[in-house]
């Protein structure tokens, strides 16, 4: 498993589902005594066991973190090599079970770059594609991310707005809109989108490459 992040980017992903995990009341507002204590009690079984370090050691999942899309194409250009390398030693064995690779967090990665286009989310694409062809993995991407306005700009009300003016509706983030071509100005302001020419939704440049499928929540 790759993710494209810093370990702290994802220990705070994972907070607030360890939060919604514990039990609601029934008939209150308020938590009781006993309930906040056994609130706090399951947040510290939850966070007591090791996850990452289980990770790390174990032989059969390999957990990595990408800060940078510098890092994570690096990553991906090896990636076949070193499997390839710890199957001679004895590592896993393709026999056993199919070997996923799956890469978590690639768009969000993009996101505050210039390649956060069709072309460099293409060229980050189809190296994970051949890393997983070369090794015979099967390739899954998962987006973590919330969803986002239907807009570039954060909606404000104006003063004066009616009630019955909403905000922009909250569009998934596959279907939000990217240049065509890797935008190189550094003129806009943060929040600010100018003219990038034509664009393409990111749903259709991924797949190019893969298939969607929606997760039961459970």
């Amino acid at each position: 498993m790759v993710f494209c992040g810093a370990k702290e980017e994802l220990v705070e992903q994972l907070s607030p589902k360890t939060a919604e995990s514990a039990p609601e009341p029934a008939t209150s507002n308020e938590r009781t005594d006993s309930e906040q204590r056994e609130a706090s009690a399951i947040r510290q079984d939850v966070w007591s066991v090791p996850t990452l370090r289980l990770l790390s050691a174990s032989r059969n999942v390999k957990l990595a973190f990408c800060s940078d899309i510098t890092h994570l194409r690096a990553y991906l250009a090896t990636y076949s090599a070193r499997t390839i390398k710890q199957q001679a030693v004895g590592g896993i064995d393709s026999a056993a079970g199919t070997r996923i690779l799956a890469i978590a967090n690639l768009i969000n990665l993009h996101r505050p770059t210039s390649a956060f286009s069709a072309q460099g989310l293409n060229r980050t694409l189809s190296g994970a594609v051949e890393a997983a062809h070369d090794t015979r993995s099967k390739l899954v991407f998962v987006e973590c991310t919330e969803p986002i306005t239907s807009v570039a700009e954060e909606w404000t009300p104006a003063q004066g707005d009616e009630p019955g003016n909403d905000p922009p509706p909250l569009i998934s983030v596959w279907d939000e809109e990217v240049s065509i071509l890797n935008v190189t100005t550094k003129s806009f302001g943060a929040g600010e989108r100018g003219w990038v020419g034509r664009t393409v939704k990111l749903r259709t440049i991924a797949a190019r490459w893969c298939s969607f499928s929606t997760v039961d929540e459970r």
